[in-house]
């Protein structure tokens, strides 16, 4: 009986020890927790810091982008221009050629009789005095003859050599100057073809690594949730926790101000709009159809301006700013909206195809549309204006209140002409 009691004393002490080390392998204090916590933490706020760096480095590429895209729109305006300027010459030397053959259609008749006198006095040349010095009388008449038609005859005759020379002349030049628009417009396609893939690289530019920044902010938050809830902190830890936030401050607050200071060094201030009187390049060459204040055709006034473009024209930015809308909007039909600070928005309407999408920085200059072929879906502006060209509505507003553009423009080779 001892032994039997002995053996069932020692079973619950064996199984009071087996359950403590089990105990202690799988419990984890607070201590513990919090440290796991925030090391999690630590390694979140330098994954941030490394990804925050590669969107700056992004970002940097974007403003260059946005040089480039400066330059060749420039470039592409300057080829337009000469296109331009090659269909001029070329309808000039057309209208010249057909009033050249015009006229010497019209004197064709003239022509035709003056060779025939030429034939009939060949036949029957007048007699001369030499040979037959007894008809005096119809001498001196074929001498009076010759002496009045042969003269007009070589002035016609010159004349229709220059004529003759011009128009060759004038195949000749149509000939270069078609040859010449070709090139030109090889060029500009080339031009067009680097635009759309500056766009996109653009567009492309710090898209992933602002997805992963987002991805790890939101684990950040919810690790933050996590050590909040524990219940059991300590307080050296509270307090080293905040030492550690105020240094990360510290160093953000740094690095902004490096950044800032970079970034001033690389790229021009931004434009304060309310500043930029008489500054501001029109975005889009051609005809001021109406201005604002002007009647808008639909019983009331126009709260912008209305310009008539050529065909397939770039449409650029006027100013520095972000876009807030890149879309169709109802009457306006496809609707460009720029922030440009200090209250004021940029209304860009008519356009074929716009090339900005919300969220971008734009700098002035940057193209960010297409202007189409034919008459734009604005409807704004009544139906008094041409319509068979394309029409883009700008509007300026100052909190959401329409206000004259007029006072910003500013004169020169891109200058709208009415």
């Amino acid at each position: 009986m001892h032994l039997n009691l002995t053996r069932f004393g020692l079973l619950p002490v064996t199984l009071v020890a087996l359950l403590s080390t089990q105990m202690l392998a799988h419990a984890e204090t607070p201590d513990a927790q919090l440290g796991q916590v925030e090391q999690s933490l630590q390694d979140s706020a330098a994954k941030q810091s490394a990804m925050a760096a590669d969107i700056d480095a992004a970002i940097k590429a974007q403003g260059e982008i946005s040089e480039k895209l400066i330059a060749l729109a420039k470039t592409m305006d300057g080829q337009q221009q000469a296109m331009a300027s090659a269909d001029a010459r070329v309808a000039k030397l057309e209208s010249e050629a057909i009033i050249i053959r015009s006229d010497l259609a019209e004197k064709q008749d003239v022509l035709s009789e003056l060779l025939a006198g030429l034939q009939r006095l060949e036949q029957n040349p007048p007699p001369a005095l030499v040979v037959d010095p007894h008809d005096v009388l119809q001498a001196l008449r074929g001498a009076m003859m010759f002496g009045a038609v042969v003269p007009d005859m070589r002035a016609q005759a010159e004349d229709l050599q220059i004529k003759l020379q011009r128009l060759v002349a004038i195949k000749t030049e149509t000939e270069t100057e078609k040859k010449n628009q070709l090139d030109v417009l090889q060029a500009l396609q080339s031009s067009q073809v680097e635009l759309k893939t500056l766009q996109v690289q653009k567009k492309a530019f710090a898209l992933t690594a602002a997805k992963d920044l987002a991805a790890e902010k939101l684990r950040a938050e919810m690790l933050a949730k996590q050590a909040k809830n524990l219940k059991q902190l300590l307080a050296s830890l509270e307090a080293a926790k905040l030492d550690a936030e105020k240094q990360k401050s510290a160093e953000a607050k740094a690095r902004d101000e490096a950044e800032q200071l970079k970034q001033a060094a690389l790229s021009r201030p931004p434009m304060v709009f309310s500043q930029a009187r008489g500054k501001l390049a029109y975005p889009v060459q051609g005809d001021i159809l109406k201005q604002f204040g002007d009647d808008n055709g639909l019983g009331s006034t126009l709260d912008g301006t209305a310009i008539a473009t050529s065909a397939n024209l770039n449409v650029t930015s006027p100013i520095d700013g972000k876009v807030e809308f890149a879309g169709p909007f109802r009457s306006y039909g496809q609707l460009l909206i720029l922030n440009a600070g200090e209250g004021y928005l940029v209304l860009l309407a008519g356009m074929k195809q716009i090339s900005a999408e919300i969220g971008q920085s734009i700098k002035a200059g940057e193209p960010v549309g297409m202007m189409g072929e034919g008459p734009s879906s604005v409807a704004l502006i009544g139906g008094e204006t041409d319509n068979t060209r394309p029409v883009l509505y700008i509007e300026f507003r100052k909190n959401s209140e329409p206000v004259d553009p007029s006072s910003w423009w500013v004169g020169g080779r891109k200058e709208a002409m009415k």
